[in-house]
């Protein structure tokens, strides 16, 4: 299988900002959750520092799984570690959705629940590309500027909420 040198400098620098990823929210401090994104949970609303707590602590336990993960391709193919992400940010994003959150971040948080999510779907996209005997170049293109997009998406909206904890997914 032979990949344009785009589509590998591209699928590199995916992997890399997953790398760092890795690295910046290691090293941030967490707290526990509980709750629903909906508000329909009982419990207390989380706000203000327990909020952030909060979703640091999902943001980092989705990084040290991503972090577990086989070495593509030694390890394990290109296209299972991109359904090992698929699936690790989808957790993220149910966990973000068991969160309940007050009037005042539910619009914000809703918009990071969904940007997780359609990170979930285009990582189990690339790793339907990267299955096929010979990837489509331009579908794999594709698909990688759609994750970096959401990445710097993500980032953008995480540090508008003050959530330090989940930045880190920027590709510079």
């Amino acid at each position: 299988m032979a990949m344009s040198h785009d589509t590998r400098r591209r699928l590199i620098l995916v992997m890399a900002a997953l790398i760092i990823v890795a690295l910046v929210l290691g090293s941030t401090g967490c707290s526990s959750s509980s709750g629903s994104g909906d508000g329909a949970a009982d419990g207390p609303e989380l706000s203000g520092a327990l909020y952030a707590e909060t979703m640091s602590e999902i943001c980092t336990a989705t990084t040290e799984r991503l972090a577990q993960l086989p070495t593509p391709p030694d390890e394990i193919s290109r296209a299972d570690w991109a359904n090992e992400v698929s699936r690790a940010l989808s957790a993220e994003a149910t966990a973000f959705d068991e969160i309940r959150v007050g009037e005042s971040r539910r619009t914000d948080h809703a918009s990071l629940i969904e940007n997780t999510e359609n990170q979930a779907a285009e990582w189990l996209a690339l790793g339907e590309v990267l299955a096929g005997e010979q990837p489509d170049d331009e579908a794999l293109a594709a698909v990688t500027t759609e994750i970096t997009e959401l990445t710097l998406g993500r980032n953008d909206l995480a540090d508008e909420m003050e959530l330090t904890g989940c930045l880190a997914r920027d590709l510079s």
